[in-house]
């Protein structure tokens, strides 16, 4: 016989014990992932054609203007050429620029186009707005002691062991 759980012992989907795994931070953040993925996709990925990454770069260089790829890279984690790689991608499609550096001109700065202030206002408005409504069962302040705990999570990556 089948049983049915509905509640929070039981997994997101497939209703399947997950006592053991409940307390493991990576197992949880997985899970949560699986949700925020699907938001992001659903709000910006396929009906503003924006990957995940490169609405961060965005984002971070909207915050950072003047930043250089060798900080972006540092900043998400990225090999140089991989992000050199994302930086054109970005620069193609007009919402993103290289500015040369005055005193080294050697190196870039970047900043966005006005195309790229608009897809990142855009952008921000669709997924907060997914956010909202699909993570109801949260309160603001649940979201942002949420947030600031994930961030202190990431704030540890330094200090995790590699493979």
């Amino acid at each position: 016989m089948a049983r049915t759980r509905t509640s929070l012992a039981s997994t997101p989907a497939g209703n399947l014990a997950e006592a053991a795994l409940k307390p493991l931070i990576g197992y949880q953040i997985a899970q949560a992932s699986v949700t925020a993925n699907r938001i992001y996709e659903a709000t910006v990925g396929k009906p503003l054609g924006l990957h995940r990454l490169a609405f961060s770069i965005l984002v971070l260089v909207q915050g950072n203007p003047g930043c250089t790829v060798s900080s972006l890279s540092k900043a998400l984690n990225l090999s140089m050429p991989n992000t050199v790689l994302w930086v054109d991608r970005i620069m193609d499609k007009g919402w993103l620029a290289r500015v040369p550096n005055v005193s080294d001109r050697r190196s870039n700065h970047l900043r966005l186009t006005a195309e790229g202030v608009g897809m990142v206002e855009q952008a921000t408005v669709a997924v907060l707005a997914g956010e909202e409504a699909t993570l109801h069962n949260l309160s603001q302040a649940e979201r942002a002691i949420l947030a600031e705990l994930l961030h202190k999570v990431a704030l540890s990556r330094d200090r995790a062991p590699l493979g």
